[in-house]
């Protein structure tokens, strides 16, 4: 049998290696992070608005998943670390640009620093000011990693309802999550979602959340989700699985 030329044998290579890749059921990560994505406490069953997305894209593609529940800092590792990983709902940022293959935005974000509605004196007028307070956030998180790179100190947790408890005991002055999130998590909680104000919106956050893919995963798999995402936009089914939790 003759010799393939090298750049034929690369090709064929290439192609099996996507072929085994796509032989095993697609890894889907995520947070706790409600409503975007959050386990009940019963059913084991992961459901939210970024779930309920991404659940329909892959329903779409007839891609084969199995979804996961795990602390954000696992979750982030094990995209970097992994082929044909999928992780939702995660924020973009110039850090994380080259770490992952990213498809589209799967929901609002909107991410405001809150304190405490009795300590009116805690004020922020912009980035310089959180310096002067003791600032919770989640390890490996976008809003943490924007915060280090503007050089503030951070209280650092797994989950963002540590950040909600220290606030209330007032172990920190301030922290920063998505206004949506804010309030379910307060409820899931068993705390009092008005027991806290808005005291400055992070902008530079607040640009809506993504689903991305491992560097290792087929550029062809990825091709194939944003296609189903754009249509699932296209046909209305992005919004109204976006009302059921704005209501």
């Amino acid at each position: 049998m003759p010799l393939l030329p090298k750049t034929r044998l690369v090709g064929l290579l290439v192609l099996l290696w996507a072929a085994c890749a796509w032989g095993q059921p697609l890894t889907v990560v995520t947070e706790e992070y409600p409503p975007y994505n959050f386990q009940d406490s019963q059913t084991k069953k992961i459901s939210g608005m970024a779930t309920e997305v991404v659940e329909e894209v892959l329903k779409r593609t007839k891609i084969a998943y199995k979804l996961g529940i795990y602390p954000w800092a696992r979750a982030y590792q094990m995209a970097q670390d992994a082929p044909n990983v999928l992780i939702y709902a995660i924020g973009r940022n110039e850090q994380r640009e080259t770490l992952f293959k990213w498809v589209d935005v799967i929901a609002p974000y909107d991410v405001y620093l809150y304190r405490l509605k009795s300590r009116p004196e805690v004020k922020v007028q912009s980035v310089d000011d959180i310096r002067h307070y003791r600032i919770g956030a989640v390890r490996d998180d976008v809003r943490a990693q924007y915060l280090e790179k503007a050089q503030v100190p951070l209280d650092l947790v797994v989950e963002d309802s540590s950040n909600a408890k220290k606030l209330a005991s007032r172990r920190i002055d301030l922290f920063p999550i998505d206004e949506l999130a804010q309030v379910a998590l307060y409820k899931r909680e068993g705390m009092d979602p008005a027991s806290v104000v808005k005291v400055f919106k992070l902008e530079a956050l607040s640009a809506g959340l993504y689903m991305a893919f491992s560097k290792q995963t087929p550029d062809d798999l990825v091709r194939q989700c944003k296609a189903a995402l754009a249509e699932i936009k296209r046909d209305g089914t992005f919004d109204k699985i976006r009302v059921k939790y704005l209501k």
